[in-house]
């Protein structure tokens, strides 16, 4: 289902045929005066007056900005758009990037799916990489220290081993004969637990230094784990902050080093590259090749107030928004994994306030956003600690700091559980070898068996929350559930021989549209 149409190419028309008799500026200073004055048509008129006489990018975001005020999203991500690509332009790479994650929130989307057979990876991407299952998305948790003693059962406690594919831990690279080699009784745990092991394998030592004889010994004993290993060295390079991040070139070279070893050495091992899902304008330097990077990730936390700040309210970022370049740009060459992901329950910019529905609302856009419209992303770990007190960002101020805890929040529990009632979501390890059968989300189709029952889904994005979701087949309405995937069933006595109409409506708290597409389903017999 696409959007609708939108004003900016009218509104640009328009101002193309009054745009003799003004300056850019004076226009400029004209919609500034109307938008104060709170009237947004005329305002519009004349930003897009001046930017036809002058396409600068300034006038362009005061453009989307006026749109924005007037709720016409889709003309305000276009008109962004479109500013940054004034900028980027220029060589302003920056600030580009700033507007093109400014237009993603106005992006709104509403699209269908059926739950269907599954089809091939689509023309152009690569064939399937090391530990790629063939469909779903596996599910993964962090597993500390106490939640795993020496040799023991891993502990995932209200839940149960039983409801993840893939446990990880941060581990150090070090000097031979400085520590531990490899985390033999933590992967023997996992191994118990029917799972898969996800390290995030960290320089403990310069990267020029590291060779065959620190790589050799931790290839050997992941290849005598005897279970799947996912290692993502040096990773979240693109923050200035990680010594690793120094030399791109450098860095490239090892990255290569350490994969052609686990390669050679150990087959069961997928290597991992992985950036922050930010500063998209550097990740490219640090990409190793094809041969040296199965998957690829990033690391993700949706938190109230990024940053500990408090003044622009509470952060609204759809986290598909955040996820969706990198995606985009590699997701057809790997297979693509969120490593790290938390939305926080609590936040130390406001100790006081509970976040929890920001939390659950996040987790849901997340899961159920890629499970529908990202095909290739095939496991999301979530990082399982109380970040208020953790010694992993002891050092960050107490505004930036967030309880991303999982397990010890009920709310969160209760969302993951739902996650479990779809097979598309792999809670162990085993399951993602086998075929998905009917599980794999599809896009909807055009045409239906009369007589049979179709089950759908919905991913809906849009600007302002969605009170209530109606869905309509010709005359009658559908029961939707009220939250993401928003699941419904059209039966299969509505489901007669001939042209049906399928109507979708997202609806604000007072009843206003705020999305809303129709389509022709055809039920032949």
């Amino acid at each position: 289902m696409t959007r609708p149409l939108i004003p900016l190419l009218t509104c640009v028309l328009l101002a193309l045929a009054s745009a003799t008799a003004s300056s850019p500026d004076r226009l400029f200073a004209t919609g500034l005066k109307e938008r104060q004055a709170g009237h947004l048509e005329a305002a519009e008129r004349a930003f897009a007056q001046a930017a036809v006489l002058n396409p600068s990018a300034a006038n362009w975001r005061a453009l989307a900005d006026t749109y924005v005020t007037d709720r016409k999203y889709a003309a305000a991500s276009d008109a962004y758009d479109e500013a940054a690509r004034r900028y980027r332009q220029r060589g302003d790479t920056v600030t580009a990037l700033a507007l093109e994650q400014l237009a993603a929130p106005y992006r709104q989307e509403l699209n269908l799916f059926s739950f269907g057979t599954a089809t091939d990876t689509p023309v152009g991407c690569r064939t399937a990489a090391r530990l790629e299952p063939a469909h779903g998305l596996l599910l993964g948790t962090y597993v500390d220290e106490q939640r795993q003693r020496q040799n023991g059962p891993i502990d995932v406690s209200p839940l149960s081993t039983d409801d993840f594919a893939v446990y990880f831990r941060y581990w150090t690279l070090n000097r031979p004969g400085v520590g531990e080699v490899f985390p033999t009784a933590f992967a023997a745990s996992v191994r118990r637990a029917g799972g898969a092991l996800h390290l995030a394998l960290e320089p403990g030592l310069p990267l020029s230094e590291i060779d065959d004889r620190v790589l050799l010994p931790f290839a050997q004993a992941a290849k005598q784990a005897d279970l799947p290993i996912f290692v993502r060295f040096a990773s979240e390079f693109n923050d200035p902050a990680n010594p690793w991040s120094r030399d791109p070139a450098l860095y490239r070279q090892t990255f290569r080093k350490v994969a052609a070893t686990l390669h050679r050495v150990a087959p069961n091992v997928a290597t991992v590259w992985m950036p922050m899902a930010s500063r998209l304008d550097v990740v490219d330097a640090y990409y190793p090749g094809p041969d040296a990077v199965d998957w690829v990730g990033v690391s993700l936390y949706s938190v109230p107030y990024p940053n500990g700040n408090t003044t622009a309210g509470v952060d609204t970022t759809n986290p598909i928004d955040a996820l969706r370049p990198f995606y985009d740009r590699y997701s057809c060459r790997h297979p693509f994994q969120v490593s790290e992901y938390a939305s926080a329950s609590r936040s130390g910019a406001a100790p006081g306030v509970d976040f929890t529905a920001f939390a659950t609302s996040r987790m849901r856009e997340l899961y159920w956003g890629a499970a529908l419209t990202m095909p290739r992303l095939k496991n999301i770990n979530w990082l399982d600690i109380d970040g208020m007190s953790s010694t992993f960002v002891i050092s960050k101020s107490s505004a930036r700091r967030n309880d991303y805890r999982l397990l010890s929040v009920p709310a969160k529990v209760d969302v993951f559980r739902t996650l479990h009632s779809e097979a598309v979501f792999l809670r162990r390890w085993p399951t993602a070898q086998s075929g998905m059968g009917s599980a794999v989300p599809q896009p909807f189709p055009d045409g239906v068996r009369a007589g049979q029952p179709l089950r759908g889904a919905l991913w809906l994005k849009t600007v302002q929350p969605a009170a209530r979701v109606e869905i309509q087949l010709d005359r009658g309405m559908v029961t939707v559930e009220q939250s993401l995937p928003y699941r419904f069933t059209l039966s299969s006595t509505l489901l007669t021989p001939g042209p049906h109409t399928l109507t979708v409506r997202a609806l604000d708290a007072s009843g206003r549209l705020l999305l809303g597409a129709s389509r022709i389903l055809q039920a032949t017999r």
